[in-house]
């Protein structure tokens, strides 16, 4: 296994949110050679771990002694918060929070749409025996989000086809008109070369002025400054004040909020000159849904930008009937189903 797409599956999140963890359990699922995994087995690799006094840990304790509005530093250090007994029936809690979340993803996604379901009980999580295409495209996305558990060497085999699918519906959120291009690193077959290079044509594109000089890159820069997607509107003639849109895809579940400003003006501007400030698209695999569908997980990490996550991923896609198999990786997908580990 320690070649494959997915490794070290026994290493548990290093973040606390709900999301992560999910994902997590997913993923567990998917590679269990049952293809089900239970709130039991997640409790016992949690107890299995000799680490789990983390960060996760810490909140949960300021979450606990909210709950029971005493101090987190009494909560600490009271011996029967801290015993065994209470150290597990907080395990249990957490455990059955995340199962309920979870399940609130199947009301949500449909049937059509989501790969697993659940027993009547709520004690396990089991991935579905016939999978459709929309069913394979959501594997895709959940393996996307899955960087830490992907060796270094084959994390562009994610990357690089979760921009793929960005880029797919970034050009259905286009009005007709518009040009659309990848701005990515190895992605572009239009901006090409050297960083400076690259921004001088964009600015060429949308009419407006790079000042900055070339002296103030790195001399190997051939990166893409923050840029994934371009895209604008010519208007029908050579004058400036076009509409355009930039976007980044980002597919680490940590400092996501910093990784929304890339993009943006607050990170071009000073050097991107145009008549005005353009609108700012980032793109994320993981689901940030809450359990009613209403709101944002962690919105108070976001920075300014319109946020497509998982679940506006695949219901653009299906709203505007993509063909979902031509931007999928599916050979990565079916490595990954026919990876075992318990």
């Amino acid at each position: 296994m320690n070649n494959g797409i997915l490794t070290k599956l026994d290493s548990l999140p290093r973040l606390p949110d709900v999301f992560v963890w999910n994902d997590y359990i997913e993923l567990r699922c998917l590679v269990h050679p049952d293809k089900a995994f239970s709130r039991s087995d997640l409790m016992e690799t949690q107890e299995e771990m000799t680490d789990t006094r983390d960060d996760a840990d810490d909140i949960s304790d300021e979450e606990y002694a909210y709950d029971l509005g005493i101090k987190v530093d009494d909560f600490q250090h009271d011996d029967m918060y801290q015993s065994t007994p209470a150290k597990n029936d907080r395990l249990q809690q957490k455990t059955y929070e995340r199962f309920v979340h979870l399940q609130s993803r199947l009301r949500h996604y449909g049937d059509e749409l989501y790969p697993f379901y659940f027993d009547e009980e709520l004690q396990s999580i089991h991935l579905r025996q016939e999978l459709n295409d929309w069913h394979y495209f959501y594997l895709q996305l959940l393996i996307s989000s899955a960087l830490r558990y992907c060796p270094r060497s084959r994390r562009h085999e994610l990357t690089g086809p979760f921009e793929e699918i960005s880029y797919a519906i970034f050009k259905c959120l286009m009005p007709d008109g518009w040009v659309v291009h990848q701005f990515g690193k190895d992605k572009s077959s239009r901006y090409e070369g050297h960083l400076y290079d690259k921004l001088s044509l964009l600015a060429q594109d949308v009419w407006g002025k790079l000042d900055t000089k070339r002296s103030h890159f790195n001399e190997r820069d051939r990166g893409d400054g923050g840029l994934d997607l371009v895209a604008w509107h010519p208007m029908s003639d050579d004058r400036n004040l076009v509409p355009m849109a930039f976007a980044q895809c980002g597919c680490t579940a940590e400092e996501f909020g910093m990784k929304m400003l890339e993009a943006s003006p607050g990170k071009l501007a000073l050097h991107l000159k145009v008549g005005y400030e353009w609108a700012s698209y980032y793109f994320m695999p993981q689901s940030m849904l809450t359990n009613d569908g209403k709101d944002w997980l962690k919105y108070s990490d976001f920075a300014r930008a319109i946020v497509v996550d998982r679940f506006r991923i695949i219901k653009i896609a299906k709203q505007y009937e993509i063909n979902v198999r031509e931007i999928m990786k599916s050979e990565t997908i079916q490595e990954a189903l026919e990876t075992s580990f318990y």
